[in-house]
């Protein structure tokens, strides 16, 4: 697979499959409010804030949260569906691949890639890298949350029963996952393309992973009683749950009391523990050199 992967073709039929559609609502399965939370904290740590790069966004699922907050709002994405389908008339469209950013030097002061660097091949790492180094503008910032080879409980059991093919979930492989970096070898491919890690939170450790299994319980449970094959995999619920704009009290109570429970893991172990994801904030920096090329391309060649 990782050979002869086709990019363009994979996300076009995602895209066309409605695998991956629209949400505008933070209450999406209660998954996006710790993201949104780092996402925006880190994107108003940029003194210049004309254009702001959603590398990889697909639908502009979290660009729309960025329209206030920058003159500028680019979604970039391989998927020509996936553009033709954004609503928004003010988020600018850009067809174009990670590897081969399609916009001029130093054009863009924040990009974001949210769960998009687990989908690049790890030949690939590297272009992607000197890519996001050459349109980000001086102290500009790039925000990246991906999955992470660490210490996650799900993770741990899964490595334990056999339930991997190499450092990859079963499941994330369907799911057209293709690298999972240890915390030391995301440093070094950083510090490579002469750029700075920040800050960082690890995530997906305890907290996370439990309100994962509650909420595929669930609706597994839903799914008994409905024999809905979609709803035993939590689809139903996940889109009911995208259309919530004005949420009632007691909605309010049980997503606050999540969202919070799924915030514990930064709260407690996002600097100690190295959990199954983590969130990234690089700088563009002059002040750092080339002195562990040699060990990132190695690193990079031996990762499945």
């Amino acid at each position: 697979m990782e050979n002869n992967f086709d990019y363009k073709e994979y996300n076009e039929k995602k895209y066309k499959t409605k695998y991956w559609t629209i949400t505008r609502s933070k209450y999406k399965w209660f998954s996006n409010y710790v993201k949104l939370r780092v996402f925006k904290e880190w994107a108003e740590d940029v003194q210049n804030k004309d254009a702001f790069l959603d590398l990889g966004g697909g639908v502009g699922n979290w660009a729309f949260h960025f329209l206030n907050k920058y003159k500028k709002v680019i979604v970039l994405d391989i998927s020509e569906e996936a553009l033709r389908h954004i609503p928004e008339k003010e988020i600018i469209k850009v067809a174009g691949s990670a590897t081969k950013i399609p916009l001029k030097n130093e054009s863009v002061d924040c990009i974001l890639l949210a769960d998009v660097f687990e989908h690049i091949l790890p030949k690939d790492l590297n272009k992607m890298m000197s890519e996001l180094y050459r349109v980000l503008r001086k102290n500009g910032l790039i925000i990246i949350y991906t999955t992470q080879y660490g210490y996650g409980i799900d993770l741990i059991r899964k490595r334990l029963f056999g339930l991997m093919d190499g450092r990859l979930k079963l499941s994330e492989k369907n799911s057209g996952h293709l690298n999972r970096l240890k915390f030391s070898e995301f440093k070094r491919l950083i510090r490579k393309h002469n750029l700075y890690l920040e800050d960082y939170y690890h995530y997906s450790i305890i907290f996370k992973q439990l309100i994962e299994f509650t909420k595929n319980s669930i609706a597994k449970i839903i799914g008994k009683f409905t024999r809905d094959k979609s709803v035993r995999q939590g689809q139903i619920i996940k889109d009911k749950m995208k259309s919530i704009k004005e949420p009632n009290l007691a909605f309010r109570i049980i997503f606050g009391t999540i969202s919070f429970m799924l915030y514990f893991d930064i709260l407690l172990f996002g600097k100690l523990i190295q959990g199954s994801s983590i969130f990234l904030k690089i700088r563009k920096s002059s002040g750092f050199g080339l002195s562990d090329a040699q060990d990132v391309s190695l690193d990079i060649r031996k990762i499945k």
